[in-house]
């Protein structure tokens, strides 16, 4: 089974062109037994989402580049337009759609969520998960403060950030931390909710 992932966009000086990229670890991630059962499908910018929609049983927001309202370049304008339609696509389709970091802010910034520049989240990062806790790798300069009136919060830095929450009727869920990074998977329980979504 496909999931489709969207891309990081990196701009190649040497080469003067965009370029879309995914690290090395999502491959990695992808030959885990936890993810035995999927493989991952890039999406390109230049390929309209509706084109992939039969082809896959869920979608990745990556991570990678801000949002475009806090960082207001063309390669974080194209990623957000892009995004925008992938989400509104899932919630038309019910497809399950997960959000990592930067995959996570969008879909929070779309449910009217409040985001804003953040300290002290680069690194191991302690992540408090109902009565657990759990050490996660981080890497945003922005986080969630608060969440829109559609979405629950699931977990929450120590300065009471969220850092991973769901949708309350949608197949939708966001983590702040990169699932494929060393660190990603010391809790998994919301990954395995969202796993079990996506229909064979």
């Amino acid at each position: 089974m496909f999931i489709g992932i969207t891309q990081r966009l990196i701009y190649n000086e040497s080469y003067h062109e965009e370029r879309e990229c995914l690290a090395l670890d999502w491959g990695k991630l992808f030959n885990k037994d936890l993810f035995k059962n999927f493989t991952p499908l890039p999406l390109s910018y230049e390929i309209d989402f509706s084109h992939y929609k039969h082809l896959i049983k869920a979608v990745i927001l990556s991570g990678g580049n801000d949002l475009s309202f806090y960082s207001p370049n063309v390669l974080s304008k194209k990623r957000d337009l892009y995004e925008k339609q992938v989400i509104e696509i899932c919630l038309k389709e019910k497809i399950p759609l997960l959000g990592i970091c930067r995959g996570a802010q969008m879909i929070a910034h779309y449910f009217n969520s409040h985001i804003s520049p953040c300290e002290n989240h680069i690194g191991k990062h302690e992540v408090f998960f109902s009565k657990e806790k759990f050490i996660s790798n981080s890497f945003h300069n922005f986080a969630i403060e608060k969440l829109g009136e559609d979405l629950v919060e699931l977990c929450l830095a120590k300065d009471n950030t969220i850092e991973a929450f769901k949708h309350k009727y949608e197949n939708i869920f966001g983590i702040m931390w990169h699932i494929e990074r060393e660190n990603g998977l010391n809790n998994i329980q919301i990954l395995k909710e969202w796993f079990s979504l996506i229909k064979e």
